[in-house]
């Protein structure tokens, strides 16, 4: 599944919404997502030029959800790893990443499983 929303604060109740619906079937493995998801776009939100779009991706496989979010930043580098954000999705997720592209995209996928 994927979403394409501005990247405005207003609109994560819809991104934790969806995060929730995908992870229904699974859901010893539900809030761990849905916190993860959360974080994750916060913070991309926070790191965007404006306007900006954000693009998330959902896809389940078996056990587990994989997320991938992208949006334009001026940011030149990543979230830091001591940081709350990463100390939060990186304790509720099994993988992380973060990087920024030669597009001036920046990105977060991570995987969540049951």
């Amino acid at each position: 599944m994927e979403l394409r929303l501005a990247a405005r604060p207003a609109h994560l109740s819809t991104i934790r919404a969806v995060a929730k619906a995908v992870a229904r079937p699974l859901p010893e493995l539900a809030v761990d997502l849905v916190i993860a998801v959360d974080e994750a776009c916060g913070t991309l939100i926070a790191k965007a030029c404006r306007p900006a779009l954000l693009v998330c991706r959902f896809v389940r496989d078996g056990n587990s959800v994989r997320f991938r979010a992208q949006v334009r930043s001026s940011a030149v580098t990543v979230p830091d790893h001591r940081s709350l954000y990463w100390r939060v999705v990186s304790s509720v997720t099994d993988t992380v990443a973060t990087w920024v592209d030669g597009d001036g995209l920046l990105h977060v996928e991570l995987r969540c499983r049951a």
